[in-house]
């Protein structure tokens, strides 16, 4: 299958596109910057908010991993952040559906439900928090999410095209995940508390690589919306404890005795079966 992905050199980029490559996909590489990507994917540098460089870059494609965006809301930079993000994602999602591209599965992310870097303190109404969680955010990133999930279900609705948005946690490698473990071990007074804004959750990158790529080989149709993320917390102590001293307003469904995810995977473990399978090993931490 030809795939264009965008964002091919960012953190979750290079380890989804080698995926891509390594599954026997034909892909095309797109970034803001050149650099080294696999043997015989081509790169092309340019703007994806320019309209005539993505339809040219997407043209004869099957589908379409859009990773492109700035991470997380700049101190000072809103109108920037939301800029970016926004016109970025409307012009690749227009040209994928122009292109008749079969699938679009893209990056949104669990801060779409606000406790992760909204200003005031935010915590969830319950956990897990799954798919119809409210969502109550008061920052530029959040709103950039949301917008990308509602232009998904604008294009699917005029188009033949799928797409899949993918919320995703905390996403690195395995090395970063076990570094953000050991911080919260030994309580960094500088990392808990952010580490409680994300709700202790974390993804590694290869297994958000493998979801991306089994999406776009999928016969889904529509506008689909996934939280996806590991099983277990980055966290030594349990999630009932966490949960309780710095969110005690949440309200529990479930059994949080033990290292459980604060996030539902289950739609998308019933709809896809794909369980993460690249987990903290805690024997190191």
């Amino acid at each position: 299958m030809k795939v264009v992905i965008t964002g091919a050199l960012g953190l979750l980029g290079t380890v989804a596109t080698q995926f891509l490559v390594d599954a026997g996909h034909d892909v095309v590489a797109i970034d803001r910057i050149a650099g080294a990507v696999p043997k015989d994917v081509e790169l092309r540098v340019g703007d994806l908010e320019d309209l005539d460089f993505v339809q040219r870059s997407i043209n004869g494609a099957e589908a379409v991993v859009h990773l492109a965006a700035i991470p997380n809301p700049l101190p000072g930079q809103e109108y920037g952040v939301f800029r970016n993000n926004v016109l970025s994602t409307f012009t690749v999602f227009n040209a994928a559906a122009e292109a008749g591209c079969k699938t679009v599965a893209y990056a949104s992310s669990l801060s779409i439900y606000g406790t992760a870097w909204s200003p005031e303190w935010t915590s969830p109404v319950y956990v897990p928090m799954d798919e119809s969680h409210p969502i109550v955010y008061s920052e530029s990133y959040a709103l950039s999410k949301e917008v990308a999930e509602l232009t998904a279900l604008d294009w699917s609705r005029r188009s033949n095209t799928a797409f899949v948005g993918f919320r995703f946690p905390y996403t690195n490698s395995a090395e970063d995940i076990l570094n953000c473990a050991r911080l919260l071990k030994n309580e960094d007074p500088v990392f808990n508390p952010r580490a409680a804004k994300i709700l202790w959750g974390y993804l590694d990158r290869r297994d958000a690589a493998a979801a991306l790529e089994l999406a776009i080989r999928s016969a889904i149709t529509g506008a689909k919306v996934y939280n996806i993320a590991a099983p277990d917390t980055m966290a030594s102590r349990t999630s009932e404890s966490l949960v309780k001293q710095y969110h005690p307003t949440t309200t529990f469904r479930g059994d949080f005795s033990g290292h459980q995810s604060l996030v539902s995977s289950q739609l998308w473990l019933e709809e896809m079966g794909y369980h993460p399978r690249y987990l903290l090993d805690r024997s190191l931490i």
